[in-house]
C-alpha cells in the first residue's frame, strides 16, 4: 500500500510540476494572471516532495536504529593495532 501512495505521489508531482509549466509559459502570450496558481501549484509539488523525501529518511533511520553498535557507545570493543 505504501508503495503505491509514492508512485501515486510521484506521478502527481511531475504532473503538477508539466501544468505549472504549462502555466507560466502561457500567461504572458494569453495576457493570463495565474500568480497565485502557480504558487499553490509548487507548494503542493514542495509538500509531496517533503512527503517522499521524509519518508525515505525515516526509513533510513530506522535501519541505523537497527544496526546500531552499543560497543560505540559503552567502548567495550578492543582496539586493533
Amino acid at each position: 500500500m505504501r508503495e503505491k501512495i509514492k508512485k501515486i505521489s510521484k506521478y502527481t508531482m511531475n504532473i503538477l510540476a508539466m501544468i505549472n509549466a504549462l502555466i507560466i509559459g502561457l500567461s504572458p502570450i494569453w495576457n493570463w494572471h495565474l500568480d497565485k496558481i502557480t504558487d499553490t501549484i509548487a507548494v503542493l509539488i514542495g509538500v509531496i516532495g517533503l512527503y517522499l523525501v521524509g519518508g525515505k529518511i525515516f526509513e533510513i533511520g530506522i535501519e541505523e536504529q537497527t544496526t546500531f553498535n552499543t560497543d560505540e557507545l559503552t567502548g567495550d570493543e578492543e582496539d586493533e593495532i
